[in-house]
């Protein structure tokens, strides 16, 4: 009898310490996590040093996407969106064919100019996480650089005063980081995901100058909807950012040059419109051709690259000059200029055409209702109701007409696909295709730097860099090269790293900018080596 009983007080302890457990999880869930990625990589580690022909793989997708349709309000309601002043004061009355398709759907764009588009709306990646985490990352993360004493002009930066006081906070911040080169900074203020997302496209809408800051960001936020902390995305002219400045400066300057003598702001936008469509040309593939930098630098670019330029050369020579976004047949950029008798469209990019024109230079509203609608944040900028201004310039005639159009019509996203694999069996050289492996191309060990043992890669951001370039001078549609990292701790670092999608950030995104590519699918497989060391195969697919 005392043994049924000890028994039965043995298996209810066991009960009270399982219900114990439940308990804990439930009010700390991250305990939960953290256990369950602890017991998760003790299995791929154990999996990992086990030399069987087993392979361990993770798929990962990375796509910058954009915010929940539920998040992407375009109304003022509740003053989540829109502060109480606008630029000017000449508010653009919306109604409803401005939020909704029907006036999207009754376009008509000219067969001249359809496709010469190209404008991609700001993508936002966001992450949940639990509360805990956010709270860790309140006590550790920076916030940067605040911009508390920033102030910004609303006749030159009208989407600063456009957005509420929660946002420009954000905004200041944004951009204050931004001029730093502070990547990765925690908000000053309790904001949403959907405030973010205007301080963000309001900055760098009214910023053409922030050449270097991708249209794109990256954050995290709890259940209850905070964003913890906010990621800016820079190109790859940040990395020498002093010569950029000094390239794209020199690059504006020689267009403002050429209205020296000319003392009206019509002349000076004119000669300005000219000489930006006569030295650059429309290209959907062009690198970095969201931003101003792709027109002045490299002479080619897409709508969004053309209005921003337009944007710049026209702050410098103190002419008000908004960035725009909407629809014109497709997702499109234009400008809104100020002159002295009001605001005028204008669409530089529809305007280069062969021979150029002046279709849809200083147009009203009213010029470009059948063919562009205003979208997003940019629906409540200035109405353009000017014509002091309006249609002086006349046409240069050709025998016979020809057109320019653009190399693509589509706008394609980005979208980076990265698979690793790892293969347990043992290699005893580097040249040597492993029984297991699955990639059958040939496949040349390049030669490697990293500054570790027989100058193996030792440092995951020397790995990043050896992948651009094994990758950046090849042109083929499937690119293979092999690479050799010290020991099984980096290649889990990497590992992980292409789990969580930093190897995009890392080298990807920049490989893709620099060639103009859309996509890559990244395959890796990882072969130990006698030594210790491990060798990296890598298969990549572009598109």
């Amino acid at each position: 009898m005392r043994i049924v009983e000890k028994v039965l007080y043995g298996f209810g302890g066991l009960l009270a310490l399982i219900l114990l457990f439940i308990a804990v999880c439930h009010y700390n869930p991250e305990l939960a996590v953290r256990m369950g990625a602890d017991l998760k990589a003790e299995a791929g580690e154990a999996q990992t040093s086990n030399h069987v022909n087993e392979m361990l793989a993770v798929n990962t997708t990375v796509t910058v996407g954009t915010l929940p349709a539920a998040q992407n309000t375009q109304t003022p309601e509740g003053n989540t969106l829109i502060s109480d002043t606008t630029p000017a004061g000449n508010a653009r009355t919306v109604d409803s064919a401005d939020t909704d398709g029907n006036a999207e759907s009754k376009l008509s764009v000219p067969g001249k100019v359809a496709g010469l588009s190209g404008y991609i709306p700001v993508k936002a990646t966001g992450t949940e996480i639990s509360q805990t985490k956010a709270d860790e990352i309140a006590k550790e993360l920076s916030k940067g650089e605040t911009g508390s004493s920033l102030t910004f002009d609303s006749d030159i930066y009208p989407y600063y005063s456009i957005i509420n006081e929660t946002q420009r906070a954000i905004y200041r911040q944004i951009y204050a980081n931004a001029n730093a080169q502070n990547k990765h900074f925690a908000p000053v203020e309790d904001i949403t995901a959907n405030d973010l997302k205007n301080a963000f496209t309001s900055v760098v809408n009214d910023h053409p100058e922030l050449f270097w800051v991708d249209t794109a960001y990256k954050y995290q936020y709890t259940p209850k909807g905070s964003v913890a902390d906010i990621t800016l995305v820079f190109n790859v002219t940040a990395n020498n950012l002093d010569s950029s400045k000094a390239a794209f400066e020199a690059a504006a300057k020689r267009i403002t040059d050429e209205t020296y003598g000319r003392y009206t702001d019509y002349d000076k936008e004119r000669i300005a419109h000219d000489t930006l469509i006569s030295g650059v040309k429309y290209d959907a593939n062009a690198p970095m051709n969201q931003s101003a930098y792709s027109a002045l630098v490299y002479g080619r670019t897409v709508c969004a690259g053309y209005a921003r330029a337009l944007q710049y050369v026209l702050q410098q020579l103190d002419i008000p000059c908004y960035y725009v976004t909407g629809y014109a047949g497709e997702n499109h950029a234009w400008n809104i200029v100020k002159l002295s008798d009001g605001y005028y469209n204008v669409d530089s990019t529809w305007d280069d055409t062969n021979p150029n024109t002046y279709d849809y230079f200083n147009c009203s509203d009213a010029d470009y209702a059948s063919n562009h609608v205003r979208r997003d944040l940019a629906i409540y900028l200035p109405a353009c109701n000017g014509n002091r201004y309006s249609g002086l310039e006349v046409n240069p005639s050709v025998t016979p007409p020809t057109t320019t159009t653009p190399s693509t019509s589509t706008t394609t996203t980005t979208t980076t696909t990265t698979t690793t694999t790892t293969t347990t069996t043992p290699s005893n050289n580097t040249t040597t295709t492993p029984n297991t492996a699955t990639n059958t191309d040939s496949i040349t060990v390049m030669t490697v730097r990293g500054g570790g043992d027989q100058n193996y890669i030792d440092d995951i951001n020397d790995y990043f860099n050896e992948c651009f370039d094994a990758m950046i001078d090849r042109d083929d549609e499937v690119i293979t090269f092999d690479l050799i990292v010290t020991d099984q701790k980096l290649w889990n670092n990497i590992y992980k790293a292409y789990d969580r999608g930093d190897c995009q950030e890392g080298y990807i995104d920049r490989y893709l900018v620099e060639k103009h590519k859309n996509a890559c699918s990244m395959r890796v497989e990882a072969v130990p080596r006698t030594d210790g060391s491990y060798l990296l195969r890598h298969r990549a697919v572009i598109n």
